[in-house]
């Protein structure tokens, strides 16, 4: 079992010297802060993009202190983490179901998990300093979680997970998911119903989904609701995907020097070029265009300002 000081000797996502000014350049320049607005309830500084409220932050430590000691009636919006990179920001942005993007325009957490977002963030004059990762945040996270006993249900992929994760914290609940069709709105209801009932008996503080998008988002707002019909105080809940198969070993994550080359993409790639191809090289181009939307609709704002 990985710790958390061995995960973060091996993961700092630091990018090396010759390449820092690209992390210190818009930070350094005054003017482009103009964009973040702290919350003057959890002190999180935020970056509208694409529609979405991301953390603007150079670590997890603010996040994961307020998951450890903040209540969820206390944020603003669904207390939710989620983490889009730029394959799961196009299909936000760009899905038909109004439903997901509600719910991500909603969460109270939402880490820029991919470097392009953050080089984007840059281009559009609203930088964000870092890029904040899901597999970090669970790794910072699930030791604390075990150090408190913390009562916290996992939806977990496999048995493998669910036995390795219940194994480091006996008061976790694991659920293994079963086969279910994203598409399937009796899927979604039935395996929220098997999350929720395990979140009323154990009084679950933490709740996280580890099936990736868009199980994740649609059995979130899913547990949401049924939640609401009942007297069960509501949990955070982290749609992490594969996170918690990288903490374990199940699925490598890229070297160290790859993260920092922002290369990881092609570490992936190269463990699942036929299932990643589509995503990386096709699918994720429209990533460009995106930003040319971006660019020319805040054009528009700041046009329409001036001229009011």
């Amino acid at each position: 079992m990985l710790t958390e000081a061995t995960w973060e000797r091996n993961h700092q996502p630091h990018a090396p010297k010759r390449w820092r000014w690209l992390e210190s350049v818009p930070t350094s320049i005054p003017f482009l802060r103009m964009n973040q607005v702290t919350s003057p309830t959890d002190g999180l500084a935020r970056v509208e993009l694409f529609g979405l409220d991301f953390v603007d932050d150079t670590s997890l430590d603010r996040v994961v202190d307020l998951l450890l000691d903040g209540s969820p009636d206390a944020v603003e919006g669904h207390p939710v983490v989620v983490t889009p990179n730029t394959d799961l920001l196009l299909q936000v942005v760009n899905t038909p179901d109004n439903r997901i993007r509600d719910f991500f325009a909603k969460a109270w957490c939402v880490l820029p998990d991919g470097q392009p977002i953050v080089w984007a963030s840059r281009l559009l004059g609203r930088p964000l300093r870092f890029r904040l990762t899901g597999s970090d945040l669970f790794a910072r996270l699930w030791p604390k979680l075990v150090a408190r006993s913390a009562p916290v249900v996992v939806l977990a992929p496999s048995a493998a997970v669910a036995t390795a994760l219940r194994e480091s914290n006996p008061a976790a609940a694991t659920v293994v998911a079963p086969v279910i069709d994203a598409a399937s709105r009796s899927d979604i209801v039935s395996v929220a119903q098997m999350c929720v009932a395990e979140i009323t008996a154990l009084l679950a503080q933490f709740v996280i989904l580890s099936l990736g998008h868009p199980k994740d988002a649609l059995l979130a707002e899913e547990i949401l609701r049924q939640l609401s019909d009942t007297s069960t105080a509501l949990p955070f809940i982290l749609c992490l995907g594969g996170s918690a198969e990288m903490y374990l070993g199940i699925r490598r994550r890229a070297p160290l020097w790859m993260q920092r080359c922002s290369a990881e993409w092609l570490y992936r790639f190269a463990q699942e070029p036929r299932r990643l191809f589509y995503r990386y090289f096709v699918r994720d181009s429209a990533f460009v265009p995106l930003v040319w939307r971006e660019y020319r609709a805040q054009r528009r704002s700041r046009t329409k300002g001036r001229a009011a």
